[in-house]
This record gives structure tokens, sequence and C-alpha cells, in this order.
């Protein structure tokens, strides 16, 4: 594996807090490949099983969800160094849930179920890693459904930031999010979710500055939570 590759891992969940020649030691051996993707190539299709765990080294991804229809929904985007669908691997019905999309040239790490379960019994940095990744991943979703039942993205923005202020316990709250990254949590297009916190912005209720929003008028944010309209 390349010195590029080995840093790119170094970044990742999984390796957190361990030194890149620890790495390259995991990773010894046949249990892993690199493989190269074009854009628009279709990774993994909704159903497929899920044998060999895929991590992005570079470029980026998307998952997306389609109903009997043919409806399709983006979730989620993977950039460089993000874990795909880690818990999957392991579950009883490995079949994926969505479907693995390029959406730009990329390059990806898999590696075997077998592979990772070596690590996982020999490395106790990684396996600790790996729950946490799943924990977070399931507060991530959690979060998903919450706001799921609010029906504007003004009730979702207001929903959203109020949960982090009661999280961060500050008046101005972090968004751990780019804000494409944030409009596919939502569910909703960039620029609808820019439109409406410009909106929310003008009107006094936040204040944006970067990932940091300070929340003025919290009273605001409740009474959008509850079907007003910011007119």
């Amino acid at each position: 594996m390349t010195g590029e590759n080995l840093l790119n891992l170094n970044e990742c969940e999984l390796f957190r807090n361990m030194p890149v020649n620890e790495i390259e030691d995991l990773l010894k051996g046949n249990g892993y490949h690199i493989i190269k993707f074009q854009k628009d190539t279709v990774i993994k299709l909704q159903g497929d099983d899920y044998n060999n765990l895929y991590i992005v080294m570079n470029g980026t991804v998307s998952s997306e969800i389609s109903d009997p229809s043919g409806k399709r929904v983006k979730l989620e985007i993977f950039t460089k160094s993000s874990i795909i669908a880690p818990g999957i691997i392991f579950a009883v019905d490995n079949a994926l849930p969505v479907t693995i999309t390029a959406e730009t040239d990329c390059n990806l790490l898999s590696i075997s179920k077998e592979t990772v379960i070596s690590i996982l019994q020999t490395n106790r940095i990684f396996l600790v890693n790996y729950l946490s990744t799943i924990g977070n991943k399931i507060n991530i979703l959690a979060e998903k459904i919450r706001l799921f039942q609010f029906n504007s993205i003004q009730q979702k923005i207001a929903g959203y930031l109020l949960n982090l202020y009661k999280k961060q316990d500050s008046s101005t709250v972090i968004i751990p999010y780019t804000r494409e990254n944030l409009a596919d949590f939502f569910g909703v297009a960039r620029p609808s979710l820019s439109r409406e916190l410009s909106r929310m912005s003008e009107a006094g209720i936040i204040d944006i500055d970067g990932k940091k929003i300070k929340l003025l008028k919290k009273t605001a944010l409740k009474y959008l939570l509850d079907g007003e309209i910011l007119d």
C-alpha cells in the first residue's frame, strides 16, 4: 500500500489513534485490495450481499434508496476516509439496503470480512473504533428518523438546531457537516436549505458564521418547530 493511501487511512475513524506503521502492519497479507471506479459507476446495488468492507480512499461516493415505484432518494455522501456500511457486513441478512454509486472517479479500499474479524480480534484500538463508528451511525440514523416527522425545511432546521443546543449546551452550535451534507441529511435540495437558512438569518433568529450558528431567538425556533411559518 502506498504512503498516500496509508495517510488517508490514518484519517479514517477505524484507524483513529493508530500510527501509520501500525496500520500498515494490520493490513499485511491478501485480505484487502484497492478498486478504481469511474464516475457514475454503480459500485453495489440495493439488495447485493455486502461481504467486504469499503473505505473511500479518494473521490466521492453516494448512497441512495429506491422504493417499488422507482422513486430514488439520496441518503448519504461519502468522501475521503469515509466508511461504508460497517454494521451491515456483520448482519445476519447482509443485503445492502441502499445502492452505492461513484459520484466522481474514486478509489475504494475493500477489506474482506475475514480480515476485519481478524483485526478486531487482535487490535483493541481498532475494535473500540469500529464499535464507536457503528454507534455514531445509529445516533445519526435516530436523528434522521426524529426529523422525518417534520414536514417543512424550516421545522427540520429548527428541530436540528435546538437538539444541537441541548447536546452542546451552548447558544453557538457547531454543525458537523458541510452545507451539502446537511442538505442530504435533511433529505432536501441544497439551494432550498441555503434559502431557508438565509431567511432565518435575515429574520434575526440565527447568525451564521461558517459551521458555527448562533441561536439568537430560541423561542422563535420553537415556534417554527410547532408549525409556524416564517414569511
